[in-house]
């Protein structure tokens, strides 16, 4: 069924599979007709016969699972996303029932029981996984977030033009948090909240940035992880912020009462994707209750989907799975439409930003970051942290994850499945001027 669905559904490129057991099976385009290029060629090494079973199972799912399980190879595992992503439109039959039924679930789950205080220690088991395996591929400030490159760097595929440099990446996020930070306004004084802080590194920049400009700002930054937590206090101790800059191991649901109308502005960086449809009125009304009446602004930014695939009944899938635990993307108008009926008339529209160009590069930067830091010293203390590690084959399915939702990633925002938005807004200023 699998293979014969692919001779159907493969009408854009070629796809060659090596199979121990019935050989090579050539599917799309043999050759180019007349002066045609030859066509784009993907190719897959089967080493288990168990990837057709996976396939036929769970499709999408069951095809990153079977790469994670080592049960196929491929020269080129970009080419063979590209191929899938040509031909989306034509590979529907490969959805078995079964599948279809496990997405349903998946669906009415997410939607109806997700993202209760059970789903948020879920999503922080994932920044739980270790600092150390952060630290192998992330930026030195720890930003796990979009960044933001410039022709200082080559532009957004300099790295693929032969100008990838030491640094680059930590030049193009300390960038993004100088964006971020210009975009809410922040003034002397101000005391600023960020949601999903992660490790720190945009409360360490708006301290860094009011130290230099004289000013002195606090800030409050809230994580659910432990190991963030424990990581970013670490960070603003060495950064000397200690007095200026508070982290909190909470839940967003759970912030203290004097919080309340304290903040004259609120962060909250790719974190969003994680309160999910159900909780999304509350998200927005807590930082409403947060932020004071006068003055003050809200950044945020988030995977989003494009208005023509949006829908808020979103199933499973491998980041989902995986990485990202149930998450819920919204639409860069959907998100507006929530605000707008979450807390009516309580906020300014002043930007809508699409980021998205400037992210397959970052994740780029990110897998070869991870391949290149990965030693034994990294190894050890995974070993150390997942005692099931220990065992090679689950190592290695742990590292193929790994490297499969970079490349995965890269796909999905360079051929505009997934966007990147940021939106600013801002409280109605009661009197007097904006500035």
């Amino acid at each position: 069924m699998v293979r014969r669905t692919l001779h159907k559904g493969i009408v854009t490129g070629r796809l060659e599979i090596f199979d121990p057991v019935v050989g090579k099976c050539t599917f799309g385009a043999d050759h180019a007709n007349g002066d045609a290029k030859e066509p784009q060629t993907a190719i897959v090494y089967i080493n288990d016969e168990n990837f057709w079973v996976r396939v036929l199972l769970s499709y999408d799912v069951g095809f990153s699972e079977a790469y994670m399980a080592g049960e196929f190879d491929s020269p080129d595992l970009k080419s063979v996303l590209d191929l899938y992503v040509d031909n989306l439109d034509h590979l529907g039959a490969l959805s078995s029932p079964i599948y279809w039924l496990i997405q349903l679930h998946a669906v009415v789950w997410t939607f109806l029981f997700n993202h209760r205080k059970s789903k948020a220690v879920e999503n922080a088991a994932v920044y739980n996984a270790s600092n150390e395996l952060y630290r192998a591929f992330l930026s030195d400030e720890m930003m796990y977030s979009c960044p933001l490159w410039s022709e200082e760097e080559g532009g957004i595929r300099g790295d693929m033009e032969g100008k990838r440099a030491p640094g680059d990446l930590e030049a193009a996020q300390a960038r993004k948090i100088a964006h971020l930070l210009d975009k809410a306004g922040v003034r002397a004084g101000d005391r600023v909240m960020d949601i999903g802080c992660g490790w720190g590194a945009l409360a360490i920049g708006i301290s860094l940035k009011c130290q230099a400009a004289r000013r002195g700002c606090t800030v409050d930054a809230i994580t659910v992880s432990v190991e963030q937590a424990k990581g970013a206090r670490e960070r603003v101790k060495l950064a000397g912020f200690e007095d200026k800059v508070r982290i909190h191991c909470m839940d967003y649901r759970d912030m203290p009462p004097h919080f309340e109308k304290a903040f004259d502005a609120c962060f909250s960086t790719e974190m969003l994707e994680a309160v999910g449809v159900k909780h999304m009125k509350k998200y927005l009304r807590l930082i409403d209750w947060a932020l004071k009446d006068d003055r003050s602004s809200v950044v945020l930014t988030a995977s989003t989907y494009p208005e023509r695939t949006y829908t808020p009944y979103q199933g499973n899938d491998f980041v989902r799975k995986y990485h990202w635990p149930n998450g819920v993307s919204p639409s860069p108008t959907s998100f507006l439409n929530d605000f707008q009926k979450h807390v009516p008339g309580r906020f300014c529209v002043v930007s809508v930003e699409d980021m998205s160009p400037h992210y397959p590069r970052g994740l780029r930067e990110w897998g070869r970051r991870f391949e290149e830091n990965w030693d034994e010293k990294l190894v050890r203390s995974l070993e150390e942290r997942y005692p099931e590690l220990k065992q090679k084959e689950n190592m290695e399915i742990f590292r193929r994850k790994w490297r499969y939702m970079f490349l995965y990633m890269e796909i999905a925002y360079s051929r505009w499945w997934l966007g990147l938005t940021c939106w600013t807004l801002t409280r109605h200023v009661s009197g007097g001027y904006l500035s």
